[in-house]
């Protein structure tokens, strides 16, 4: 039984987002807001992954704030610029790009910070 309920609060929980950064990047950005989220695996295994705020769309699943879309073109390769320069030299850990149907949850209801307010504005959650 406890083994069955850990499996299951695990699951529910595993888009939760546990630290989510907003990058630094060059100026040629064009609006693109990239951000590094990190969640937990199903081990309970940190899991970072970097996407941009307009791929994200409100998700309507219980327990989760935005569904990742499919990235464009110009964003893809613009991701492979970010992921080079964050993962060089990593041999653990390394930081993958969102893919499409990728599920995050983010606790924003209450005060939330100056650049939260502007991820949802650029993201809006359900």
């Amino acid at each position: 039984m406890t083994a069955s309920s850990t499996a299951l609060v695990t699951w529910a929980l595993k888009p939760y987002i546990t630290e989510l950064h907003v990058l630094k990047y060059k100026d040629e950005l064009e609006g693109s807001i990239p951000l590094m989220v990190q969640t937990m695996t199903f081990w309970a295994q940190p899991r970072t992954r970097l996407v941009f705020a307009e791929q994200l769309s409100p998700a309507t699943l219980p327990m989760t704030s935005w569904i990742v879309e499919d990235a464009s073109e110009s964003l893809k390769e613009l991701a492979k610029d970010i992921l080079k320069q964050i993962n060089d030299g990593r041999k653990k850990n390394r930081v993958t790009l969102a893919g499409k149907g990728d599920l995050f949850y983010a606790h924003t209801q209450g005060p939330v910070s100056a650049e939260m307010q502007k991820i949802l504005q650029a993201a809006p959650s359900q």
